[in-house]
């Protein structure tokens, strides 16, 4: 049996799972009912997932551990690699990385939001079941990829896309000076994502999160560096 994911949740632990608008294999949208056996099958592959390691895991695997039939699995994930995306797709939304966080009617407020984005991010991942997701998901991505995409995709290009956005509409209005607005954003991006890679998925023991004041510092360099001239 493969090795499970350091870190990771004892299989008796039972995260809830959701996603937007859920389908089945088909697209088709679901009932209550049948939303609810979907988020059981993610949670079960989940723990297996995180347990034993996603090569050693089977479709059968989690149609025991989710208590359902074979044919009730394959109704709503094709393929296992399916299931691990959903996986991700359920611990991405969970950061709550939103899709706009409106103007900022100064600099001080344009601060106020890089802050609360960058807390949000560290509060969302600094957890053991996080680490132990984010870990797993990263292992299976250089062997799968259309999982590098989706990893992609669902935390650090939407961040970035986010506080690119917030910074371009700043610099629109004259409140900041950044020229290339993605570059500052990935200033911004980089250094958080630094905590969570050096402090987090690289440490055996997940260590104390950046506190406030290092959140503020870092958002305060990005600002120092984008500040108009005087």
């Amino acid at each position: 049996m493969t090795a499970g994911v350091a870190g990771a949740p004892s299989r008796g632990a039972q995260p809830k799972a959701s996603s937007l608008d859920p389908v089945d294999s088909n697209g088709r949208s679901l009932r209550p009912a049948a939303v609810a056996k979907r988020n059981a099958i993610i949670d079960a592959a989940r723990r297996l997932f995180l347990a034993d390691g996603y090569a050693a895991t089977s479709m059968d695997g989690v149609t025991a551990e989710a208590g359902v039939s074979k044919q009730t699995v394959y109704a709503y994930f094709g393929s296992k690699q399916d299931l691990l995306t959903e996986v991700l797709v359920v611990e991405a939304d969970k950061v709550g990385v939103p899709t706009t966080v409106g103007s900022a009617q100064d600099v001080a407020d344009l601060r106020r939001k890089l802050i609360a984005l960058g807390e949000n991010l560290v509060s969302a991942l600094w957890r053991p079941d996080s680490i132990a997701v984010m870990r797993l998901v990263l292992g299976e991505a250089f062997r799968l990829p259309e999982l590098r995409g989706m990893v992609s995709e669902t935390l650090p290009k939407r961040l970035i896309g986010v506080s690119a956005g917030l910074m371009a509409d700043a610099d629109r209005r004259g409140l900041i000076d950044a020229p290339w607005p993605e570059l500052s954003a990935r200033m911004f991006v980089g250094a958080m994502m630094s905590f969570v890679v050096v402090d987090g998925l690289l440490q055996v023991e997940l260590s104390a999160p950046p506190g406030p004041t290092q959140v503020e510092y870092v958002v305060d360099s990005v600002l120092a560096a984008v500040a108009v001239p005087r």
